[in-house]
């Protein structure tokens, strides 16, 4: 794996075979860490370079691990001088040949009071073809939980049957009629939404044994979200303190969480 950095378009990789003997490295496949948000620019430095400028470390037990600047998410840039670095990721290549992209296994150390909700259904779904996604209040918009301050880590699983060919989300920071940070699974476009992100994301290309597992870390205004260790995205809300709501939605067919 090549990590290396474009700067109008942020942080990228390149996956291939290196020639040690020839000190040659050859790519065959190009992939991405930062993902433009529907507000940002297609083109120009820092104008769409939310996780930019990686750097790794090889850690003693052998764990290859990186971390990113956080230079834009949110309006106007405004973390741009900051100097915010994302959550720490690990990185490995398994023989399947699909990048994995997990949060640093040490963050395990930060957790405490945990709680655990099962069997959480999302039980009015939306149906009707004009209905807003996310809605913009009840009964389609269902409370499930509320986060217990600034900072929170979530683990949400959903059966692979149950995820997929089916739109459902849910969304943080919500005031209930809409606003917020919408995670949402689009399986018609394959793709993970954080925010006004997407990100390729295919329930399809799982093993069928495996659940989708969602993991999002909320630190403050900043958000990360983990989706079954094979894609990551960041987003920033700046009015978290008067919001702290968790609902969630789903389409067509109720969703159990």
């Amino acid at each position: 794996m090549l990590l290396c950095i474009s700067h109008p378009l942020g942080c990228r990789y390149y996956l291939g075979d290196w020639d040690a003997q020839a000190e040659q490295f050859a790519p065959k496949k190009h992939g991405r860490m930062n993902w433009r948000r529907e507000e940002q620019a297609l083109w120009g430095l820092f104008n769409r370079t939310d996780i930019f400028a990686p750097e790794t470390v090889l850690t003693p037990d052998g764990r290859r691990v990186m971390w990113a600047w956080i230079t834009s998410p949110g309006p106007e840039n405004r973390l741009l001088n900051k100097t915010i670095q994302s959550l720490p990721r690990e990185l490995s290549l398994p023989p399947d040949g699909v990048l994995r992209i997990q949060p640093l296994r040490e963050l395990a150390s930060l957790r405490s009071d945990p709680q655990t909700m099962e069997n959480v259904k999302l039980a009015h779904p939306l149906t009707g073809f004009n209905d807003r996604v996310p809605p913009s209040g009840g009964p389609g918009l269902q409370r499930i939980a509320t986060l217990p301050g600034a900072s929170a880590e979530i683990k949400i699983t959903v059966a692979r049957a149950e995820a997929a060919r089916k739109l459902f989300g849910i969304t943080l920071f919500s005031d209930g009629k809409g606003g917020g940070v919408p995670i949402m699974l689009r399986p018609e476009t394959g793709a993970i939404r954080l925010g006004t992100t997407e990100a390729p994301f295919r329930v399809a290309d799982l093993p069928e044994d495996e659940d989708v597992e969602l993991r999002i870390f909320v630190d403050q205004y900043l958000v990360e979200v983990f989706i079954n260790n094979r894609q990551a995205l960041v987003a920033s809300f700046p009015d978290y303190p008067e919001r702290l709501a968790i609902d969630g939605y789903s389409v067509g067919e109720a969703t159990t969480l």
